[in-house]
This record gives C-alpha cells, sequence and structure tokens, in this order.
C-alpha cells in the first residue's frame, strides 16, 4: 500500500484536528511514507474547502481567479491551498488540470483554465512552481488531453482526433508541467484511437509510452 485519496466524504463531519489525527494515524501505521492525496482543484472539484470548518469558501476555479486578478491571484489562491492541504497531513494535490478546453459546452471545460494550450501552459506552469515552492506534490491531468470528449465517470468514450492534434494542443500543457518540475501525471479512461484503439489510455502501455 502506497497511499490515499481522500474524497469529500473524508472530511464532511469532522473538524481539523480530528483529520489531522486520523491521517498521523494511517502514516504511523506504515512502514513507508503514504502519499495522502486529494482532488482539490478549485470550483466544481472541492473535496475539503466544500465544509466551512476547513475554510469559510469553497477555492475558486482556475477561470474565475484569472478573470478576477489574473496569473497573481492563481499563486496566491495556490499558495493558500497548499498550506491548508499541507496543515492536515495532506502532501499531494491531484491538480492542477492540464485539458485544453475552449467550449463551455465541453464536459471539462468548468474544471479547465478555459483558454489555448499556449495560455493554458503557462497557467500550468505556474501552479507546478507555486505548489512545488510550498512543498507539496501535483498530478498533471488528464493525460493525453480530455478535448471535448463526455465524461468517462458515465461512460466509455472514444476520441477519434488525429495524432497531430495532440502534438499541436494537448500534450503543450503537460510539457510546461513536466518541465517545471510536476512529480505525477495523471492518465485519462478515454480510448484515444489514435495511441491506442483498444484500450482507455489508462491501461494502454502504448499511451504510458508517449
Amino acid at each position: 500500500l502506497g497511499g490515499f485519496v481522500l474524497f469529500a466524504v473524508d472530511f464532511k463531519d469532522k473538524d481539523k484536528e480530528s483529520v489531522i489525527n486520523e491521517i498521523s494515524s494511517l502514516q504511523s501505521e506504515s512502514k513507508i511514507p503514504l502519499i495522502i492525496s486529494v482532488d482539490e482543484e478549485g470550483g466544481t472539484v472541492n473535496r475539503v474547502s466544500k465544509y466551512t470548518q476547513f475554510r469559510d469558501e469553497p477555492f475558486k476555479s482556475p477561470q474565475e481567479l484569472y478573470n478576477e486578478g489574473g496569473m497573481e491571484l492563481i499563486k496566491s489562491d495556490t499558495s493558500e491551498k497548499s498550506r491548508l492541504l499541507k496543515s492536515l497531513g495532506i502532501n499531494l494535490n491531484l491538480a492542477p488540470v492540464c485539458d485544453v478546453s475552449e467550449n463551455p459546452e465541453d464536459y471539462i471545460y468548468d474544471r479547465s483554465f478555459g483558454k489555448d494550450a499556449q495560455q493554458t501552459s503557462e497557467y500550468v506552469k505556474t501552479v507546478v512552481e507555486t505548489m512545488t515552492k510550498e512543498g507539496i506534490g501535483c498530478a498533471l491531468k488528464h493525460f493525453p488531453g480530455y478535448g471535448s470528449n463526455k465524461d468517462t465517470h458515465e461512460d466509455m468514450v472514444y476520441d477519434s482526433r488525429p495524432y497531430s492534434v495532440f502534438e499541436e494542443s494537448d500534450f503543450l500543457p503537460f510539457k510546461a508541467g513536466i518541465s517545471s518540475g510536476a512529480g505525477m501525471v495523471m492518465v485519462s479512461h478515454n480510448i484515444v484511437e489514435c495511441m491506442d484503439e483498444n484500450y482507455p489510455a489508462s491501461l494502454s502501455p502504448k499511451v504510458h509510452q508517449i
């Protein structure tokens, strides 16, 4: 066992002290240091800050932050988020979302930066560098890029875009995050036909090789 992913149910009826004690007890029982992770993206996906005992209001989405205060607000928000999670004993935030989406109709749009590949890359670079500075792990998601695909939590999804689209757009934020020091990449469950027409990306040796 290498770690745990905590969800909203793990925080719902608890105060800070009880969460700290629970995570501490997990660590003390393990022979190796555990990865304790959570999805605290801001916006529609918050597991911790959705409860007022942890923060007065939920963390805002990347798009909201950028519209209010540009990259400087994204930096300060990332710092605050990282410090909150670390204070509880969480050492990995499963963020930032690197998917390129400019269409509000896309499933992933609300969770994304909402801009083109270059601007999304700048956002990812900023978040990764800030998280690294704060001493918390990050995960670039969802490789190789969600695009305009439907929600894989609900159905099997087939992505028929040509490989050139990934090279010219979707890969760029992941490259930016990796070169900025990200230690982890989360792989999607989409079947990306130009890479592997048989297996979801998460289970595909070909996608992992890429």
